[in-house]
């Protein structure tokens, strides 16, 4: 009994040096690369954005986050995800001043890349944080506390943030940033305990263990229409929601941030409830690529809907958006199981890159079919624009979805 006293003491103790740290970070991380959302409108006419020019702001983050995501994966080996963690706050600190003080576009620009710099690859720290301070059997639930915190984050970027720019400026949301990166910083120099993962390569160069991951043929397989589906969901809900349910629906910014109130809590209420189902019912049977595949299918076909523009004025698709939203991540428990241990943070640091890029191309792109047609003298850019960029992006998602079927059955992978 005074064991378990102990046990159940040490894990409330590692939640409030670990969990609560990272996971403010990731709320943190969240919350700023969706602001956009909300704050687009508000920068347009500030800095006088043209649509490819607001993609290019807003997919800068993921592209910076993209750019450090594998060297991330090698050092959080050699230092520790402590020493890590501090560089990441210190970016977003940088970032946050940077965005503060901004009186240009390209200024916004360098900010926003700070951001992603830091804050925006905290969520593999966390998870390797988790990997060496918790026993296996509460993995997760660890991870689960702290992507809940991202669902947290986002709900905040929806109409709490457009209530809170009914009174304040842009500039005084990244100036509060800066104050919670700062009392983040200090929380995690005093309390944050610093340790090295236990579990280092074998020996093998990084070229050959990232080769290992690329080659496996589950790999190959599903990750890319993982990535894909995470990156069409946060190009829509970091951005391009607001664009398309204002142009095209014709709704108000009330009627927009309610909807993506709605894409938030429904994300949340995902985050948490596919795991644990996807556990349940492969339990009983069910295999977890079975229900990933069926969770992407949902996630493409309701974007199809937004391309041919029915039911514009619903709320039952931006449920299922945020539902299955994150529905990826469910890719990382099957491919962890099909390589060595040590391969894990490099296999989640690979998807985490391959997200990132396409989030970039995809919101960077979607701006500039946009602009081809131009918008009009309120700013409002025509419905046929949305038309050919939303099925731009269903028609790549075909052929990724296509791909994955067709290798299921060619190797025959347990399906």
């Amino acid at each position: 009994m005074p064991c378990n006293k102990i046990m159940v003491y040490n894990k409330l103790k590692l939640i409030f040096i670990i969990i609560l740290p990272f996971g403010v970070g990731y709320l943190l991380s969240f919350f700023l690369r969706n602001t956009n959302a909300i704050l687009a409108p508000e920068l347009t006419l500030t800095f006088s954005l043209n649509a490819t020019e607001i993609g290019f702001l807003t997919s800068i983050f993921f592209f910076a986050g993209a750019a450090q995501y594998i060297p991330l994966a090698i050092l959080l080996d050699k230092y520790g995800p402590k020493r890590i963690y501090i560089g990441e706050i210190i970016l977003a600190i940088i970032g946050c001043i940077i965005t503060t003080y901004a009186d240009s576009y390209l200024m916004l620009v360098i900010g926003r890349a700070f951001l992603g710099l830091g804050i925006g690859s905290c969520l593999t720290t966390a998870l390797k944080s988790v990997t060496i301070w918790f026993p296996s059997q509460f993995w997760a639930t660890a991870n689960g506390m702290i992507l809940f915190s991202g669902s947290i984050g986002a709900i905040l970027s929806t109409k709490p943030l457009q209530i809170f720019m009914n009174f304040y400026e842009w500039r005084d949301l990244f100036f509060i940033g800066f104050i919670v990166c700062l009392i983040l910083l200090s929380w995690v120099i005093l309390s944050m305990p610093d340790k090295k993962s236990e579990n280092q390569s074998n020996g093998e160069s990084n070229f050959f263990v990232y080769m290992q991951i690329i080659k496996n043929k589950n790999f190959y397989t599903l990750a890319p229409v993982s990535a894909l589906g995470l990156a069409s969901f946060f190009t829509i809900q970091g951005l391009w929601a607001n664009g398309w349910m204002a142009d095209v629906a014709g709704l108000s910014q009330e009627e927009v941030g309610l909807r993506l109130l709605i894409v938030a809590i429904a994300m949340s209420f995902g985050t948490l409830g596919n795991g644990a189902l996807v556990d349940y019912l492969s339990k009983r049977g069910f295999n977890r690529a079975k229900y990933l595949a069926t969770g992407l299918m949902m996630l493409f076909i309701v974007q199809i809907f937004f391309a041919l523009n029915i039911d514009t004025d619903g709320y039952w698709q931006w449920v299922i958006l945020g539902l299955t939203g994150n529905i990826g991540v469910l890719v990382h428990p099957i491919l962890n199981k099909t390589y060595p241990s040590g391969y894990s943070a490099r296999s989640i640091s690979t998807i985490a890159v391959s997200t990132f890029l396409l989030v970039f191309i995809i919101q960077f792109g979607i701006g500039y079919v946009l602009d081809i047609w131009g918008p009009d003298e309120f700013g409002a850019y025509p419905v046929v624009a949305y038309n050919y960029a939303f099925g731009m992006l269903i028609i790549i998602e075909i052929l990724f979805f296509s791909w994955m079927l067709l290798n299921i059955r060619r190797l025959k992978i347990n399906f």
